[in-house]
């Protein structure tokens, strides 16, 4: 049985307004960021991360149960199609077959060779983390860690422009300007306060990449707006400066599990991009394989392969836990990822 958001050690009238938006157990509230939970529940932020804060921290002591357990039913009810968060794209098929866009909560790779468009997505989804609430975007911020130098400020200024004209347009439908906070929003969704929501590091080398991830949980926590994290590229430096194989795989499944568990405790959305390279097959065949071997093909709940056929451009589902495999066409043109 999910334990009651009226159990929680929360003021009140918080827990009647919560449930009044028909949040009636802790297992809803630990799927939303702070400002999703404010905006659907009508409360405040500082409201929605202290109501974060105690289910995070509540834990079941009836009998049978242990602080931090849940029930198998609990986690078949988190893999329900609405119940997870999603970023969108902005390419509906590519949303379609991910299930409504990039999950929170969860860590998806995306593969491809040079050109193929892993950056653009990392930019695009950047930027369509903080798509306001009111027009069912996650309101949140973003966190780029570039390993290649491959971010390009210019072209986020291109793709927030489109992305703020986008919203500032469906404000001024009707069924937006009678809902002022909408109107609000949008107004206030400019690419200026794109670009101040998206937290840049440049990493130079492994020694780099693994003391930045060390210090990330402190940075989420203090941060709790943020539901987004891009890796671009995870692969660049091991493949560059670790040469021994069995020390690289002993590093790569320590910031396997590192990503994993800021995923879930922080409900981001981590998101890798990752190179391949050529494997020769029995038959002296040559094949294009994601980059770092087998063992890497755990570290993602959900991996894309990104690929050519002629001048088109397409995004493989080559594992998930929830969807099947299908292909999705997608463009990168001058607004970002259609």
């Amino acid at each position: 049985m999910h334990q009651a958001v009226i159990s929680l050690p929360l003021a009140g009238g918080l827990r009647t307004r919560l449930c009044a938006a028909g949040i009636s157990t802790v297992l809803e509230l630990r799927g939303r960021t702070p400002h999703f939970l404010a905006a659907a529940a009508g409360i405040s932020l500082e409201e929605a991360q202290e109501a974060l804060q105690a289910a995070s921290q509540s834990s079941l002591t009836s009998k049978g149960h242990v602080a931090g357990a849940v029930s198998a039913s609990d986690l078949l009810a988190a893999q329900q199609p609405g119940f997870l968060s999603h970023i969108i794209t902005f390419c509906a098929a590519l949303d379609g077959i991910l299930g409504g866009g990039v999950a929170c909560g969860q860590v998806t790779e995306f593969c491809g060779v040079p050109g193929v468009g892993k950056t653009q997505i990392g930019m695009q989804l950047a930027v369509d983390a903080q798509i306001p609430t009111e027009f069912y975007g996650m309101g949140g911020g973003a966190v780029y860690i570039d390993t290649e130098g491959s971010f390009m400020v210019d072209r986020v200024v291109d793709i927030a422009a489109a992305t703020a004209r986008h919203i500032q347009q469906l404000a001024s439908n009707p069924a937006f300007r009678q809902r002022p906070l909408a109107v609000a929003q949008a107004q206030s969704f400019t690419t200026e306060s794109i670009l101040q929501n998206i937290h840049y590091f440049r990493v130079h080398s492994v020694t780099e990449q693994i003391a930045l991830v060390n210090v990330l949980p402190e940075y989420f926590s203090q941060n709790p707006n943020v539901c987004l994290l891009v890796v671009d590229s995870i692969t660049f430096h091991y493949r560059q400066d670790v040469t021994d194989l069995a020390a690289r795989a002993r590093q790569l499944t320590r910031v396997a599990q590192d990503f994993m568990a800021l995923a879930e405790r922080h409900n981001l959305a981590v998101v890798f991009t990752n190179q391949v390279t050529t494997r020769i097959l029995e038959n002296e065949q040559a094949k294009l394989v994601p980059a770092l071997g087998e063992s890497w093909g755990q570290a993602a709940s959900t991996r894309v392969i990104l690929n050519w056929q002629g001048n088109q451009r397409f995004a493989y589902i080559h594992k998930s836990p929830s969807m099947p495999p299908a292909a999705a066409p997608y463009k990168v043109g001058p607004k970002g990822i259609r």
